[in-house]
């Protein structure tokens, strides 16, 4: 059995992209905030981002701050 496995960035501009988790298997939006749970039901929750590009076949998450 394969899983896709996501790994999680943020886009911050001119400097890159910043990983911020790994070996993600649920990504979620709870009140304007993105939830990531790994399979052991770890969860990692951001603020103030929003998703910008689901790459399942790089298992790629990418996330960019929102703006206001």
């Amino acid at each position: 059995m394969y899983m896709c496995l996501l790994k999680v960035y943020v886009d911050e501009g001119k400097s890159g992209k910043k990983l911020v988790a790994e070996e993600i298997a649920l990504v979620s939006e709870d009140h304007g905030k993105i939830k990531l749970k790994n399979l052991d039901f770890e969860e990692t929750s951001l603020d103030n981002v929003e998703i910008v590009l689901v790459n399942t076949l790089n298992s790629v998450l990418l996330l960019k701050s929102r703006e206001g």
